[in-house]
């Protein structure tokens, strides 16, 4: 009998993102999964609410579709990380963020 054990992981960077209102932001989660089937998940949770999902992109690129407005992701392979995008910061988007495998 053969078990295969296959080990994720994600890691965000720690601590806090301070930006001015009108900035864009890249925010980064690192992945160490090689499975083309796996997508990386974003949340966002604004205070005293309850996380919600924003999107998800494939670790081959496919992204969902629609995207939230000023918000894309994008897919780094070679350094195993995926962005998060937020063009044009506005106090709205204050939140915790969370990148989920």
């Amino acid at each position: 009998r053969v078990i295969k054990h296959i080990t994720q992981t994600i890691q965000p960077p720690a601590g806090e993102l301070h930006v001015s209102e009108g900035d864009n932001v890249t925010l980064s989660c690192n992945y160490s999964t090689t499975n083309f089937g796996d997508a990386i998940q974003w949340y966002r949770q604004f205070p005293k609410s309850r996380p919600e999902f924003l999107l998800y992109i494939y670790i081959q690129g496919t992204k969902s579709d629609p995207l939230p407005p000023r918000m894309s992701a994008e897919m780094d392979k070679d350094n195993k990380r995926v962005d998060l995008l937020i063009s044009s910061a506005a106090v709205s988007d204050y939140a915790l963020y969370y990148c989920a495998l």
